[in-house]
C-alpha cells in the first residue's frame, strides 16, 4: 500500500483531500490536541490547493464522460500483507493494464492542472521506500485506490489511518454500508467509476487493474459498477499475515494518525477487521459470475510466479500473457535486493491468532501451531 506521507513536512496523506471533506471529518471524528497542528497543516494545504481542485474538477468531470472502460477490469483482493502488492506490481508490467499510480492516489483532485508541481513535491518529500518493509516508492508506481477515494469524498476505509480508535465503526460504515443512504452509496460508485476511467486514461492502459485490500469486503459494490469484473483473491498463512500487518501498521500510523492508539487496541482491530473482511468476502463471492474468480495461495504463488500468472490469464480469459511475460521477467530479476522480514511468533500471538482465526486455518489448509 501507499503510505506516501510527507515525513519531512509532518504531513498526512489527507493533505491531498478535497477541501469540502475537512468540515465533515471534524464533525465526525475526534482530533486529539497533540495532532491539531498536523491536521490544520493538511487543511491549509487543501485550502491553498482549492483553486487547482476546482479547475481540475471542471475539466476532468467532462473528460471522464468521454472515456469508456471497454474491457472487463481485474481486481486483486486479499488482506494486507498477503502478497497483493507483489502480484499487483507484476501484473502492472503488462502494457495492456492501466492502474492508479501513487501520485493519483494522493492527489486525485489535481490529475491535470498542477500535476507537475505536485509530482515534483512528492519526489522531494515522499520517502523513497515504504517505512515498514523497504519496498521502493515513486509517484509513477502502481498504487491502491483507497486513499484517493478518501481524498475525493469522505467515504473511505482508510480514514482509520487518521482515526485508528474508530477503525471498526469506519469499517462497518464504509465497507459494510451501515448508516449510508442509497444516495451516498451511489455517489461512491459514481466517484469510483470516474476515478477508474481517469486513471486508465492517464496510464494509457486498455484494461483497468485494481489492487485495493478494502475491496475484499466490497465485491458486491464493485459488481454494481462493473458487472463482469474479474477477481484474483490471494491468501497467506494467518500467522504471517498477523505479524506482518501489526508491524506494518505500527510503522505507518505515526505519519498518518490524529489519534493515539494502544498496541492492544491495534491488535484487536487487526483481529476483528480480518474476520469481518473474510466473512464479507465469503458471502459476496457467490455473486461473481462463473469463470471470473481465481483464488491463489501466497506460498505457492511465491514459488512459481510466472506459472501462476499464466494460470491467472487462462482462468480469467485475459489475453496476451506471452507478450507480457518478458516485462514480468525483467521485474522479477530486479527484486534480488529485497528481503522479506522473518517473524518469530511468541505464544501470546499464536494464542490470539488461533482463537480468533481458526476458521482460516481450516478453510485454507494451514497447520495451526499448538
Amino acid at each position: 500500500m501507499i503510505m506516501a506521507s510527507f515525513d519531512k513536512l509532518d504531513m498526512a496523506t489527507l493533505s491531498g483531500s478535497a477541501l469540502s471533506n475537512f468540515n465533515k471529518i471534524q464533525e465526525e471524528y475526534t482530533i486529539e490536541p497533540q495532532f491539531k497542528n498536523k491536521f490544520n497543516k493538511a487543511k491549509l494545504i487543501s485550502t491553498l490547493c482549492y483553486p487547482v481542485e476546482k479547475i481540475n474538477q471542471d475539466f476532468l468531470y467532462k473528460k471522464s464522460d468521454k472515456i469508456s472502460i471497454d474491457k472487463d477490469p481485474v481486481f486483486i483482493l486479499g488482506h494486507w500483507r498477503s502478497g497483493t502488492t507483489h502480484l499487483h506490481n507484476l501484473l502492472s508490467k503488462d502494457p495492456q493494464f492501466g492502474f492508479v499510480n501513487t501520485f493519483q492516489s494522493v492527489f486525485p483532485n489535481a490529475l491535470m492542472f498542477g500535476k507537475n508541481l505536485f509530482t515534483a513535491m512528492m519526489k522531494i518529500f515522499m520517502p523513497k521506500e515504504r517505512p515498514a518493509d523497504g519496498l521502493k516508492l515513486d509517484p509513477k508506481f502502481p498504487q491502491e485506490e483507497e486513499f484517493a477515494l478518501g481524498n475525493i469524498h469522505d467515504m473511505s476505509f482508510y480514514y482509520f489511518w487518521y482515526f485508528p480508535q474508530d477503525t471498526i465503526r469506519i469499517f462497518d460504515k464504509f465497507l459494510l454500508g451501515k448508516g449510508l443512504s442509497e444516495a451516498q452509496k451511489q455517489k461512491w460508485r459514481d466517484d469510483y467509476l470516474r476515478f477508474a476511467k481517469l486513471a486508465l486514461w492517464q496510464t494509457k492502459g486498455e484494461r483497468f487493474l485494481s489492487k485495493n485490500p478494502p475491496h475484499t469486503a466490497r465485491v458486491d459494490e464493485i459488481l454494481k459498477v462493473f458487472p463482469n469484473a474479474k477477481f484474483i483473491y490471494i491468501y497467506r498463512n494467518p500467522y504471517e499475515v498477523y505479524g506482518s500487518t501489526f508491524r506494518f501498521f505500527k510503522g505507518v500510523l505515526p505519519s498518518q494518525k490524529f489519534q493515539e492508539i494502544s498496541d492492544d487496541q491495534l491488535s484487536d482491530n487487526i483481529l476483528n477487521v480480518f474476520t469481518k473482511m473474510y466473512d464479507k468476502y465469503e458471502s459476496d463471492k457467490q455473486l461473481i459470475p462463473d469463470g471470473n474468480l481465481i483464488e491463489i495461495k501466497y506460498e505457492e504463488f511465491s514459488k512459481d510466479n510466472l506459472g501462476y500468472l499464466s494460470d491467472i490469464y487462462k482462468t480469467l480469459q485475459i489475453s496476451d500473457f506471452e507478450k507480457a511475460k518478458p516485462y514480468m521477467e525483467d521485474y522479477l530479476k530486479g527484486l534480488g535486493s529485497h528481503k522479506k522480514h522473518e517473524y518469530n511468533f511468541p505464544k501470546d500471538v499464536i494464542d490470539k491468532v488461533n482463537s480468533n482465526w481458526s476458521y482460516a486455518f481450516d478453510k485454507w489448509n494451514y497447520e495451526m501451531i499448538k
